[in-house]
This record gives structure tokens, C-alpha cells and sequence, in this order.
């Protein structure tokens, strides 16, 4: 058998999934397979495009779903966003007695998509694909030679080295593991699923909840400084970023950002409820992004933005289900909607980067909001990407209180 390359995933890069995952499945059936997702018996069935609307509808924009479908001797699950199959617990589940498994996701928003192989309840191998060069597992080095040959470079020399469009090249691994070469054909026809209702719990935290937090590869002196911070500057450095951030994409004076540093400098933090005004401007530059509608009426998503693999021509696209007999919209709400360009989505992801780090400033605990706050300072894909000034914040949370 020839082996898979990147060219064989050369699709990927049009097709309109902004977040999905899918998980390659040894040892187990497909209705094995879900059960182990955490589908109970009585709610595996075939699943209809509506039905993923729905679910996406009823959870914000995220799919509880999952589909399977048979590929030789393996089962291969589908998440239409969701992530369910990259959890550890997920795996090691899915591979306990001797199985494996091997996912990837892809998470446009978050821009950190993810690649995990395990076998027999252990993950062997794990990375984001873009920083291939920070792994981990049992066997961080067993798939080298393959990455290297992907375009996955483990030893880059820049040892900070951003990988992008590097999807299809983690496809192409998983592919290579498996013996699968993934389409979106496979999931033209009806396949069996079902929601999530009996996941698999997570493993109670252990350690330092960020012991692996990107930050401290990308940036070891910030993450250390702000590890030294009292709590108190800890925060007041995670809504100080944030407001530089919301001046940067002159969004400084927009009510709902500012009324939530505000509350986050009282100490009145916590996460943000998806009804909340702050998380309703974030869905709508999501919308903006990528042109999935929302409900002017609720601030609600309308519809999944990944319900079915077809799209039209030119720059629009039906993110609803078609009727493959008649070509018709399968629901009557269905319409087209605009895919911004390129130059529409650049104007609007610095306010919608700004709207995220407000949100990042309200987590619970401070050093985390000072973390995720100062992440896209030295993340070469985030648009407020700037080692200078993460140097300056550095050396100001090291100077000596006065």
C-alpha cells in the first residue's frame, strides 16, 4: 500500500469545517465505539442533518453528537464541533485492552487544533500540529521519521516555529497509522450515532493545572514572572493586556468590554454565561468571521456552521442540510449565507481577539487570566502577536514593588 501523503488531504484546506474532530478507532465496532464515547444503547440511531443543526443550535455553536462509519478494520468517529475525541478520558477508554485510536481536531477560532495517538489506555503520542516541536506521551519521538517526511518538523530550528495549514498534514499521520485516508464522501450517507450523554468522567486534577500551558514553552521568563505575582497583579496585569488589546482594535469604549473589566478589577470574576452580553458580542464577530448566521432576535446561533460537507459555488456557501434527491433545502428555515473574504475577516478579528482576551481577563483565578491574557503576545498565528511588549510586561512583573 503507498503511503498516504499530505496531497491526499489537499481538500482540507477548502472544505468549510471550521471545528471538527475525527477519531480513527482499532479493535472496536461502531456501536462499541460510541458506547465508549459515552452513547447510551437506547440513543444510537441513524443521524439526520437536522438533527446536527439542532444539537448545534441547543448547545451555542457545539455538537454533542457523534457518527460512525466503518473503514476497513477500523471505525471512524466524526464530531461536527466537537472535541469529545481528543479528552485523554475518551482515549483511554477507546483503547483500553489493547485498542488504539489516533484523533485530530481542527479549531479554527482557538487556532491550536490537536493530534493524539494512544494504545492499549495510554496516550503515546500527542501535539499540537501547529508547534509539532512540543510533544508528549508515553512515546513523544515514536512518529518522527513520518512527521518530518508531513512537514510536521519535530526539531525545527527555531525552536518557537509556527506550523500553519498544518491540518491535513496531521490528517495524513493519522492516515498513516490507520490505513485510512479520511473524506468527506464518508459521511454522505446516513450514519449511525448518537449524543453524548454518559461521557467518561474527567480525571480529577493533579499538579499545576498549567504545568503545560503553551505559554511556557513559547514564553518561559513571562509565564515565570507572572508565576512570582502576587494574585492581586497577577489580575491586574490580565485586565491591564486586556484593555491594551481592546485599545489596539478600538473597541477601548465599547460598553459591554468595558463594563467587564471593570467587574473584573473589583474581584467580581467568574465565567461568562453564554446569554451574557459578553458572550453575545463575541458570537456575533464569530459570526462576522465566518459568516455562520445568527438570530437577530435571541444573539443566538441559527444553525450548526458544519451540518453537511456540501457547498456552493463563488462565496456562499449553505451551511444547512440538502436534500440529496431534490437538491432542496431539507428544512424550511434554510438560506444562503455570505463567507466573508479574506480582507472582511482580517478587519474584524482584532476586536473579536480583544472581546476573547475581556473574557480571559474574568477567569476565576488570577494567574490563569494573566496566562491566557498574554498567550497571543507570543503565539505567531494571534493577530496581537508582540514579543516586545510581552518583554516589557516581563520586566514589569519582576521589578520590585515600590
Amino acid at each position: 500500500m503507498r503511503r498516504i501523503t499530505t496531497a491526499d488531504y489537499a481538500w482540507e484546506n477548502d472544505w468549510h469545517g471550521e471545528i471538527y474532530t475525527v477519531t480513527f478507532v482499532h479493535g472496536l465496532d461502531e456501536r462499541e465505539t460510541l458506547r465508549r464515547f459515552g452513547v447510551v444503547d437506547a440513543n444510537i440511531h441513524i443521524v439526520d442533518d437536522e438533527e446536527i443543526v439542532e444539537r448545534t443550535k441547543v448547545n451555542h455553536g457545539c455538537c454533542d453528537l457523534v457518527l460512525v462509519t466503518r473503514a476497513g478494520d477500523w471505525t471512524v468517529a466524526f464530531e461536527y464541533d466537537g472535541w469529545e475525541g481528543t479528552r485523554r478520558e475518551t482515549l483511554r477508554e477507546l483503547t483500553r485492552d489493547g485498542g488504539q485510536a489516533v484523533s485530530v481536531m481542527r479549531h479554527d477560532y482557538a487556532a491550536s487544533h490537536d493530534f493524539e495517538h494512544a494504545a492499549d489506555g495510554r496516550i503515546r503520542t500527542a501535539f499540537r500540529p501547529q508547534t509539532p516541536q512540543e510533544r508528549w506521551g508515553s512515546h513523544p519521538d515514536a512518529l518522527n521519521e513520518d512527521m518530518r517526511e508531513l512537514g510536521l518538523e519535530p526539531e525545527p530550528a527555531d525552536e518557537f516555529q509556527y506550523f500553519s495549514g498544518c491540518v491535513p498534514a496531521a490528517l495524513a499521520l493519522a492516515s498513516r497509522i490507520s490505513g485510512v485516508l479520511f473524506t468527506p464522501a464518508l459521511l454522505d450517507a446516513p450514519l449511525l450515532g448518537g449524543v453524548v450523554t454518559d461521557r467518561v468522567p474527567d480525571d480529577p486534577p493533579q499538579g499545576d493545572p498549567l504545568a503545560t500551558h503553551a505559554l511556557r514553552a513559547l514564553a518561559p521568563a513571562l509565564a515565570e514572572a507572572i508565576d512570582h505575582a502576587s494574585p492581586g497583579l497577577q489580575r491586574r496585569a490580565a485586565v491591564a493586556e486586556a484593555r491594551r488589546q481592546c485599545a489596539l482594535a478600538g473597541v477601548a469604549d465599547h460598553p459591554v468590554l468595558a463594563a467587564a473589566l471593570t467587574s473584573a478589577e473589583r474581584g467580581e470574576t467568574g465565567p461568562v454565561e453564554p446569554g451574557s452580553p459578553l458572550a453575545e458580542l463575541i458570537r456575533r464577530h464569530e459570526s462576522q468571521l465566518t459568516g455562520h448566521p445568527i438570530d437577530e432576535a435571541t444573539g443566538e446561533w441559527m444553525a450548526g456552521p458544519s451540518a453537511h460537507p456540501h457547498r456552493p459555488p463563488a462565496d456562499r456557501r449553505n451551511i444547512f442540510a440538502l436534500d440529496n434527491a431534490t437538491g432542496m433545502p431539507a428544512c424550511p428555515s434554510c438560506r444562503w449565507h455570505h463567507r466573508p473574504g479574506e480582507a472582511e475577516r482580517e478587519a474584524i478579528r482584532p476586536r473579536w481577539q480583544a472581546a476573547l482576551s475581556v473574557r480571559k481577563a474574568l477567569s476565576p483565578d488570577a494567574r490563569t487570566a494573566a496566562y491566557n491574557t498574554h498567550f497571543p503576545l507570543v503565539h505567531e498565528g494571534q493577530v496581537m502577536a508582540d514579543r516586545d511588549h510581552a518583554a516589557a510586561v516581563t520586566a514589569t512583573l519582576r521589578a520590585p514593588s515600590t
